[in-house]
């Protein structure tokens, strides 16, 4: 239905992306451009790594009317574990053309990758026609009007957002605001809108009392368990919407806080016999799909998740729950969030804590009180690093874990698209203090470097290449415990870096991008 469009001039008045306004007449030029000079490329597979919602949209149908295969990827890292030639879309100015041949959507493959806890992509196809029934089932679930506004905090290169953010407004004739929303004060949507985001988007604009001036009509979430007090925060601006699913089967379920979820319309789930859920629709190619939650149903429609059993590992010949251990370093005051997992073959965790006097040891102590078993290696961070599509992101973890570098303990962050201020102590107790002086500790250089480095590719979610940092200057020696902010600024060019307190310059310098 949704490739119909493209061979007759109906639809070519309507506008279909917002700020700026383009209208479906122009999009299919700016497609046509790119059909052309995807035809001109012998390779058969278009990645599409999009951030811009109208560039991976233009290149997407570009790609099937090019009869190129198409692979969804968030993280242009893993391109490297791709095994097979690839084109890597830039962008085209419009052209004047049509659209010919015969496409069938139950014919066209659209390929997603998943990873789980092993960080190597699995590929996950889906046809385009299992896409579009997936969509109609959530227009008609919720009531979704013509002419709606579909506003995102999320990529579209993932199940998640290339149903909502690109198949549900091409399907159901919406409108795509063009501007992802990566920061509060981007929230200057104007008219009534329906936001894509998820639960550790949302639950950063809590921790900070955001307060829409224009609230969207509706908050549809996924990607990561939603915590009641932050559902209760939002429903008191919008209907907010949990959906639960994954790349293999899409959109499974919904909840409206509490702990039942309702299939959505076409969906059907029953348990397995070890209780995993088992999920049949038609939004995916297969018969059916066992996934590795514990369900319990509670009537035909409706259902409780249990836990995973893909968190129960075996350490020390014994079978540990991840999901158990973090419950139970939960219940410790100062935890504000945690998260158990296996790396190189050792137990780690990661805390955010709310109190810079605690040390891993005390939560390891505690945490003795419940287990036997107990994480071998701790760092203690401001936040669970999470994925575009809102999951933990074990590749960010590994990366923290792989380091021996001691973390600094961070009070706050405040970023933008383009600076951010980043609040923390080294403590004196940190491993780079060793030796560097005795009786005189003094902050090592290249442990500022090292940092200043390692937030800026956390905050603007990029890869500084790894070249020696320029115009570097140390104009103050930084002692254990002090409280300074780390001040970032990017540009077209490079990141600029200074660390101070109050008045007070202890270095700066950038890193060429």
């Amino acid at each position: 239905m949704i490739l119909e469009k493209f061979f007759t001039d109906k639809y070519d008045a309507q506008t279909i992306f917002l700020n700026p306004d383009v209208r479906f007449g122009e999009f299919k030029k700016f497609v046509c451009a790119q059909k052309k000079e995807f035809e001109k490329q012998h390779a058969a597979n278009v990645v599409l790594l999009c951030e811009n919602y109208f560039e991976f949209a233009f290149n997407f149908f570009a790609a099937i009317f090019a009869r190129k295969n198409i692979y969804l990827l968030t993280d242009k890292t893993r391109l490297n574990q791709l095994d097979f030639e690839y084109i890597l879309p830039e962008a085209p100015c419009a052209c004047e053309g049509g659209f010919e041949g015969d496409f069938v959507s139950g014919e066209i493959m659209v390929n997603l990758f998943t990873s789980g806890s092993t960080g190597v992509p699995k590929n996950i196809g889906k046809t385009l026609r299992n896409l579009e029934i997936e969509a109609k089932a959530t227009i008609d679930e919720f009531g979704l009007q013509e002419g709606t506004v579909i506003a995102s905090t999320t990529s579209s290169a993932h199940s998640y957002g290339v149903a909502f953010n690109f198949i549900l407004p091409f399907y159901g004739d919406f409108k795509i605001n063009q501007k992802k929303i990566e920061f509060p004060e981007q929230f200057d949507i104007q008219g009534d809108y329906v936001l894509i985001s998820t639960p550790s988007f949302m639950e950063k604009l809590a921790k900070y009392d955001f307060d829409f001036e224009n609230a969207p009509k509706k908050i549809f979430l996924a990607g990561a368990k939603l915590k009641e007090e932050i559902y209760d925060y939002f429903a008191k601006f919008s209907d907010v919407i949990d959906i639960y699913g994954s790349t293999e089967t899409g959109n499974i379920a919904f909840k409206r806080g509490g702990g039942i979820f309702t299939t959505i319309r076409g969906v059907e789930v029953c348990a397995a016999e070890d209780g995993r859920i088992t999920v049949k629709s038609d939004f995916f190619p297969a018969e059916k799909m066992v996934l590795n939650d514990i369900v319990e149903k509670v009537s035909e429609r409706e259902f409780v998740l249990k836990k995973r059993t893909d968190r129960i590992v075996k350490i020390q010949e014994k079978r540990i729950s991840l999901d158990e251990l973090e419950n139970n370093l939960r219940t410790h005051a100062a935890v504000e969030a945690c998260h158990c997992f296996v790396y190189d073959e050792k137990l780690c965790c990661a805390v955010v804590c709310n109190d810079e006097t605690k040390e891993p040891a005390e939560f390891k102590r505690f945490l003795a009180g419940f287990s036997e078993i107990l994480p071998k290696k701790w760092r203690i961070l401001d936040e669970i690093p999470q994925t575009v599509s809102g999951k933990i992101d074990g590749a960010k973890l590994r990366k923290i874990f792989g380091s021996n570098l001691s973390m600094p303990f961070v009070f706050s962050r405040k970023c933008s698209a383009e600076s951010a201020e980043i609040e923390m102590i080294f403590k004196r107790n940190s491993n780079f203090f060793k030796g560097h002086f005795d009786g005189i500790p003094v902050l090592p250089g290249v442990v500022q470097l090292y940092y200043a480095r390692f937030f800026a590719e956390d905050v603007f979610g990029m890869e500084l290449p790894h070249a020696e940092a320029k115009k570097i200057k140390f104009s103050n020696v930084m002692k254990p415990d002090t409280r300074v902010t780390l001040r970032l600024a990017i540009n077209e060019k490079y990141v600029e870096f200074t660390y101070l307190a109050d008045d007070k310059i202890f270095s700066s310098g950038i890193f060429v991008k």
